[in-house]
């Protein structure tokens, strides 16, 4: 069973945190990235040899990755890919690739779908 949380919430932050904590370490860059659904909101993660250890600061933020709410949905669920997106031009970063690249390999490599909606 799915908990329904409000993308780029607290609870949502914390349910990205859970999912990836088994997730096999990767030499993934560390980053701090902003994802962004429309103008005001807004979740800022900390991301860590592949994982994501807990909301980051804005001080600290190299990218800001927007989407949509249904685009961030089919991404955490599996049914869309982050790199195939980006590739197609639907999804646009802007800030350090190194940061977004991290969080393709986190999208790519860890079953987030407990954080979908």
């Amino acid at each position: 069973m799915t908990t329904e949380f409000d993308l780029l919430s607290d609870e949502w932050v914390d349910a990205l945190v859970a999912a990836t904590a088994s997730a096999p370490e990767s030499t993934a860059r560390p980053a701090t990235v902003a994802l962004t659904i429309g103008k005001t909101r807004r979740a800022v993660l900390a991301l860590e040899a592949g994982r994501v250890t807990g909301a980051g600061s804005d001080d600290d933020v190299t990218v800001t990755v927007p989407f949509t709410a249904a685009q961030l949905n089919d991404l955490l669920a599996g049914r869309e890919s982050l790199a195939t997106s980006y590739v197609k031009g639907d999804v646009k970063p802007d800030g350090a690739i190194g940061g977004f690249l991290s969080l393709v390999e986190l999208f790519e490599s860890t079953d987030l779908s407990s954080a979908a909606n």
